[in-house]
């Protein structure tokens, strides 16, 4: 499952958005309804980006 590919949704109304995790990917990590995820933003390669992990 790595590389794959999701969207980001910003919310005007909320003044927030989400990134979709899809289910499979979700159930490889063992992650759970609510489950409490970290994130971490590093710059790997010369790409920012976002490590998440179960805490």
């Amino acid at each position: 499952m790595n590389g794959e590919i999701t969207k980001y949704y910003k919310y005007d109304s909320s003044g927030s958005g989400s990134v979709t995790i899809p289910i499979a990917l979700a159930k490889a990590l063992n992650w759970e309804h609510q489950d409490e995820i970290g994130i971490i933003i590093d710059v790997k390669n010369d790409k920012k980006g976002l490590f998440l992990f179960k805490k």
